[in-house]
């Protein structure tokens, strides 16, 4: 009777045991799968987003366009897209701003921490860029001051999407020829890409021309009438009689020239220095 109960004990005793060890491995395996989830997140997306708009120079919309462009160039590229606006910041040099925030808010991505930031402060209107990691071999101070001045005409005139937009774009078209092997600098200059819509068109406006050309040429050819250079030869002899003569102007010459614009605005105007570029729009 000592034994059955002694084997029951026992018994009742590995279940228990049992169950804790369950439980012990789901808690585990929760807490696990949160951690890799909250990881994942942190990776893909800041606490604040990768567009800052701190200026409020965005609607809303519009930061949430230039949000996602950010997040599938990260997807692509494993590089982090960051754009950051401010009324003002702290310090003399906009791309010592910039560092700053890259270290203390962790805003690189992968295992070199790779990042482009685009800061804009609208108290001195000053730009910069600033890349990191695997950017700083693609973005080198060539490629950055290419980007500045594509993006400065629309930040002189208040278009700031627009501007981002542009930014977002080139980067993701360096950072594809980057991957096939192909990173631009003085020596070996980037040239803008023609989109085959219009070569195509123009094949056609061309082919319309010369065919206009050859049709008019052949037309003239089968004219027989002779074309007389002088207007008496088209008048019967007495039937006109000239009694008054005047000089009447009617026509004039303006000659106009085009306005620069933002002519304070050229490259020139671009300081490079380390990992970052800078100017004012």
């Amino acid at each position: 009777m000592t034994n059955r109960r002694d084997g029951s004990r026992k018994y009742l005793e590995a279940l228990l045991l049992r169950v804790c060890l369950c439980m012990s491995l789901s808690l585990c395996i929760s807490l696990f799968s949160a951690y890799e989830a909250s990881a994942s997140e942190a990776f893909s997306h800041p606490a604040e987003g990768w567009v800052r708009d701190g200026a409020g120079l965005l609607t809303e919309s519009e930061e949430e366009k230039l949000e996602e462009s950010s997040r599938e160039i990260l997807s692509e590229y494993g590089v982090s897209m960051v754009i950051i606006t401010t009324d003002r910041f702290e310090g003399s040099d906009i791309l010592d701003w910039e560092r700053r925030l890259y270290a203390e808010q962790e805003l690189g991505r992968g295992e070199n921490n790779s990042s482009l930031i685009l800061g804009i402060s609208m108290a001195e209107r000053d730009w910069g860029i600033t890349a990191y990691g695997d950017a700083e071999r693609i973005f080198g101070a060539y490629v950055r001051e290419k980007i500045g001045g594509e993006i400065l005409d629309d930040l002189s005139d208040g278009d700031y999407y627009d501007a981002f937009d542009t930014f977002l774009e080139m980067a993701d078209i360096f950072m594809a020829d980057a991957r096939e092997g192909k990173f631009y600098s003085e020596s070996n200059h980037y040239r803008k890409r023609i989109n085959p819509a219009v070569i195509i068109a123009g094949a056609l406006i061309l082919s319309f021309v010369v065919s206009l050309i050859i049709v008019l040429f052949w037309r003239r050819g089968m004219n027989t009438r002779v074309l007389q250079n002088n207007a008496g030869d088209y008048l019967q002899r007495g039937s006109f009689r000239l009694t008054d003569r005047a000089d009447i102007f009617l026509y004039h010459t303006v000659n106009r020239s085009r306005r620069q614009k933002h002519e304070n605005h050229s490259s020139g105007s671009m300081r490079s220095s380390g990992n970052g570029t800078r100017g004012k729009f």
